[in-house]
């Protein structure tokens, strides 16, 4: 019967090459014990703590190499630091190998190490038998900076202890903004400024880099600082296009950004979406559509398409004082948004049989149906109206009374739908054309002669469709004229 090994749960068979990897590691530390200390500053308590550190690993390394005696390894000295113990257990590697390893797993990943000796942490084990990694080497002082709540930093070649006060290294600050490709000196107005205290150093990552990022852009400062308070020596301040009309900030919102839970964008979003919140509530009227802010005319101007449309917005703005804040810049989402303090009302003043077919997102349909009429005849009613005109003539005002009214397309309409075997009638048709810059795809209708004619009443069209009411009969009259239909019409 074939024989079959057992193999304990989270570990596994390390590949020869794995094995001869970590003893080239442990056997660089038996040569080199000091390659586990981080670099301290002279005449400190975390150097004389360390010097301390280093004799006990010095220690623990005689006793590897040179065995204690029965005797003097029951009376004689022992290393009693954590660091130490867990140095010596890890030397004898050396010589049994490392057939099985042991897996750990953190967030931040997998790490493989060799469990030895009795009682030693896992962490000190990973941290010295992956020394020279700039992520698991911190694991061996872990609880240096729990105890004495020291400051280290793990630099590209070796580690830097400050002890209590924090004194972030500068190549450690242009290695983060490296990594999250900011140039030094960004002074864009919106976005979140990082300021390092004791380096005296601060950017500002831009707000259009915020709102797309889907990583902690201040996790990179902090990623190879080992500390038991890592935010002390880091001040945040998010500034947004709304900030000045609010300037209180989540705190529960701005405590899950430092602990690296949510992205850049989870952050900005969110705060603009507090922002919108409170400049709701406010009780003050400011115009916001997406993430941009307009004075009451620039929001009128972009909203309004007509007339029609301008004097819909108008007339709801004149029972609407809240805030206005939509996702985007369209006539139909500020009608909805206002609807039921003053679209509805709006409506129901003018006819309270619409009401009731409002069926949750045709308020602009309902209010454009009620204004299209109302808002013609106020645009043209103080335009005179005619007796009887002849067809050239008749053709020309109805085109222009729709202009007016902003029906551009209506009025084209008109024009192409003519059916006339008039050539005056024909010639007017062309000259509006002309007026309208519409004749690109309508040419082949028209002949040489009516072209002409059309061509050299454009300017008084052009006139007549620019016309206030007082100068409409007179200007209509001398085209009447032009066209040989004499100078006199009679007005109702």
């Amino acid at each position: 019967m074939k024989k079959t090994r057992t193999r304990l749960r989270g570990t596994k068979t390390a590949a020869k090459a794995e094995q001869k990897k970590l003893i080239s590691r442990l056997k660089e530390l038996r040569n080199n014990p000091a390659l586990l200390l981080p670099k301290t500053r002279s005449g400190t308590k975390e150097a004389e703590l360390y010097s301390k550190v280093l004799k006990e690993l010095e220690l623990a390394k005689e006793q590897y190499e040179n065995p204690p005696s029965f005797m003097s390894s029951i009376f004689g000295s022992k290393p009693k630091d954590p660091l130490a113990k867990a140095y010596g257990a890890s030397l004898t590697v050396i010589d049994s190998g490392a057939p099985v390893m042991a897996i750990a797993r953190f967030p931040h990943g997998e790490v493989n190490y060799v469990l030895r000796g009795s009682g030693i942490s896992k962490e000190k084990l990973i941290g010295i038998q992956n020394h020279e990694n700039r992520l698991w080497s911190r694991f061996a002082h872990l609880d240096y900076v729990k105890k004495y709540k020291y400051f280290i930093y793990v630099m590209q070649k070796g580690m830097v202890c400050t002890g209590i006060k924090p004194k972030y290294p500068k190549e450690l600050w242009n290695e983060a903004c490296n990594d999250i490709k900011i140039k030094l000196g960004n002074d864009s107005p919106f976005g979140l400024e990082i300021c390092c205290v004791s380096l005296g150093e601060k950017i500002i990552i831009p707000s259009k880099r915020m709102s797309k990022s889907k990583e902690n852009s201040y996790s990179h400062f902090l990623k190879h600082q080992v500390a038991f308070e890592p935010n002390i020596d880091f001040t945040l301040d998010i500034k947004t296009i709304f900030s000045d009309i609010v300037s209180d900030k989540p705190k529960e919102l701005l405590s899950n950004y430092n602990k690296g839970l949510i992205s850049d964008s989870e952050l900005w979003v969110s705060l603009l979406n507090y922002q919108k919140e409170k400049i709701i509530d406010s009780g003050e009227q400011h115009f916001i559509v997406s993430d941009n802010i307009f004075t009451k005319k620039e929001f009128m101007d972009k909203i309004s398409n007509s007339k029609i449309d301008e004097a819909i917005v108008e007339d709801i703005l004149s029972d609407y004082n809240n805030s206005i804040v939509l996702d985007n810049m369209s006539l139909s989402s500020f009608t909805e948004f206002t609807w039921d303090i003053a679209g509805k009302n709006l409506v129901n003043r003018i006819d309270q049989n619409e009401v009731k077919n409002y069926v949750g997102d045709n308020s602009l349909e309902l209010l454009r149906k009620l204004y299209n009429q109302i808002v013609k005849e106020s645009l043209t009613s103080e335009y005179p109206q005619f007796k009887s005109l002849s067809e050239p003539l008749k053709i020309l005002d109805n085109v222009v009374r729709l202009l007016k009214v902003d029906e551009k397309a209506r009025a084209l309409k008109l024009l192409e739908n003519l059916v006339s075997n008039n050539n005056m009638t024909k010639s007017i048709s062309w000259s509006i054309l002309v007026c309208l810059k519409a004749t690109s795809s309508r040419a082949w209708k028209y002949s040489k002669e009516e072209k002409a004619l059309g061509d050299s009443l454009s300017e008084n069209i052009g006139n007549l469709i620019k016309s206030k009411p007082e100068d409409y009969t007179e200007i209509l009259e001398a085209i009447s004229e032009r066209i040989g239909l004499g100078n006199k019409l009679e007005v109702i």
